[in-house]
């Protein structure tokens, strides 16, 4: 699952997928730099736990989930 947040024109995304070798978790955070951050977890609970303590952080640093459906690019989605 991806998760996806903006701030100041600058966007954050971070995914919760099984490791590769199938033994537990990951959380891979890509900031607006490029910069990939990758964290396991051996266990649901730790995992769970985790996330929920990233997306209260990110919200309290500003960022924000876009509303679905809706990408922002800088243009007006109006026609002419």
């Amino acid at each position: 699952m991806i998760w996806f947040f903006e701030r100041q024109q600058r966007r954050l995304h971070y995914e919760v997928r099984r490791q590769a070798d199938g033994e537990g978790y990951e959380i891979v955070i890509s900031h607006p730099d490029g910069r990939l951050e990758t964290e396991r977890y051996a266990d649901t609970e730790e995992l769970l736990r985790r996330t929920a303590v990233l997306q209260i952080t990110l919200i309290d640093e500003g960022w924000s989930a876009p509303s679905p459906g809706i990408r922002s690019t800088g243009r007006s989605s109006r026609q002419a």
